[in-house]
């Protein structure tokens, strides 16, 4: 008996784990389709801090509806073909997004590259199930390799693996 329930377990795990394939987000590919879009883009870096409590469970059975923004404030740089040296000091708001019962997430007061579309203050920053608009923590590589995109010269993330 403890064979069979052991082996359902898992399976129930395993199909769980599977529901959401997500292709793990890049900063450079984010650029390069971001950059392809009919849209406009800010990229910025540094900090956007709000109440974490706001955030939604990373897991929630509840999709009755989606979740509601979050108010926040960033502080840091925009991106410009000299790297990150505008001053964006805003009002910005965090939107969540959830696909199904998984939802996307930030840290408050972390270092981060934010995609952003262009729009006046407050910007939003999206936090997707799947990321790839909010990447923390970045390499000095990684933001190298952002403002050599920037400038139009080889956009590759083959130096950042």
């Amino acid at each position: 008996m403890k064979p069979l329930f052991l082996a359902a377990v898992i399976a129930m795990v395993a199909g769980q784990g599977h529901a959401l394939s997500c292709m793990r987000p890049d900063p450079v590919e984010t650029f390069q389709r971001l950059a392809a879009a009919p849209e406009s883009y800010f990229v910025l870096y540094g900090q956007l801090t709000f109440d974490e409590a706001d955030l939604p469970a990373g897991v929630s059975m509840d999709q009755s509806r989606a979740p509601d923004p979050i108010a926040a404030r960033f502080a840091g740089k925009g991106l410009s073909r000299d790297g990150f040296t505008i001053d964006y000091h805003s009002d910005a708001t965090l939107q969540v997004t959830c696909a199904g019962p998984w939802c996307g997430s930030a840290r408050s007061g972390v270092d981060a590259v934010y995609f952003v579309e262009a729009a006046d203050a407050p910007v939003t920053m999206q936090a997707g199930a799947c990321g790839g608009m909010i990447f923390e923590q970045p390499s000095e590589a990684v933001l190298q390799m952002l403002t050599t995109c920037m400038q139009g010269g080889v956009c590759s993330t083959q130096p950042l693996q």
